[in-house]
């Protein structure tokens, strides 16, 4: 009779135990399989695999940290170019007033009209560069009474020092030759916010682009690391399938293999 004679160790009902815990544990994974998303949750799964994921996860973060401080810094530049863009709409319209004043046929007391609505602009021009453009980007000077800022380091080799715009030179009340030379002089500092405002564009025009790069890394990072770490649902999803079927089916066996040993009752009664 084999196994079904031994009632002290009912060797067929530890069998049956023994792979129904091997389904349960094999169930309870593909169900956190499906509840994760992953077949890799943790290093026990697959050392190597989980080595591999964790490592590549750290590079999506890193890149994602780039391109964040990549946002920050085209933000930051692109704030200090509409404050420079600002200033450019100032002086095209002191240079109009400017060129307006040139002209026999203004009179002593249009052109005084005119200095004063110069002067104001001026002030404002040196407003904006005091307080509105970053001094992390710029550093500041005074020159002839005009605050300004100059782009350093790497960023230009111009700088706006050369701007010379003050009450001295910027004066249409005097003679032709003072005429001309105010000016000549707003041209001169309009000509150097613009090739500041083109330096500025041309960094943020470059951050856009390494941001661009940054995001294709991201996503062939991602794509890597979903076909090392992503779970295929529908596989895993069969696979608990057919674990409830044959969880079903040990218990069963466990059940018959525990009442198996009662037929050794019928040697006994006989």
């Amino acid at each position: 009779m084999g196994d079904l004679a031994r009632i002290n160790t009912n060797v067929a009902a530890l069998r049956a135990f023994q792979t129904l815990s091997d389904i349960n544990t094999r169930l309870v994974k593909a169900q956190e399989h499906i509840s994760t998303g992953k077949v890799v949750n943790r290093a026990s799964d697959s050392p190597s695999d989980y080595f591999i994921s964790r490592t590549m996860e750290r590079q999506i973060n890193a890149v994602k940290r780039k391109n964040d401080n990549i946002e920050r810094g085209i933000n930051f530049l692109q704030t200090n170019d509409s404050r420079l863009a600002q200033v450019a709409n100032i002086l095209i319209e002191m240079s109009d007033l400017a060129n307006q004043a040139n002209s026999i046929a203004v009179t002593s007391a249009e052109k005084q009209a005119i200095q004063q609505d110069l002067e104001q602009l001026r002030l404002e021009v040196e407003a904006i560069l005091q307080s509105g453009v970053s001094s992390k980007l710029y550093t500041g000077f005074t020159l002839g009474g005009l605050h300004g800022v100059s782009l350093t380091g790497n960023l230009t080799r111009n700088s706006l020092s050369t701007l010379t715009i003050n009450g001295t030179n910027l004066n249409v009340t005097g003679s032709q030759t003072t005429l001309e030379a105010t000016i000549s002089n707003i041209d001169k500092a309009l000509d150097v916010i613009l090739r500041d405002e083109e330096r500025l564009g041309s960094f943020v025009k470059r951050l856009e682009v390494e941001f661009d790069v940054n995001e294709v890394e991201s996503l062939n990072l991602k794509a890597s690391l979903s076909s090392i770490q992503d779970a295929d649902l529908a596989e895993e999803q069969m696979e608990l399938t057919k674990l409830n079927i044959l969880q079903q089916a040990a218990l069963a066996m466990l059940a018959q293999s525990n009442s198996a040993p009662q037929s050794i009752l019928m040697l006994i009664n006989s």
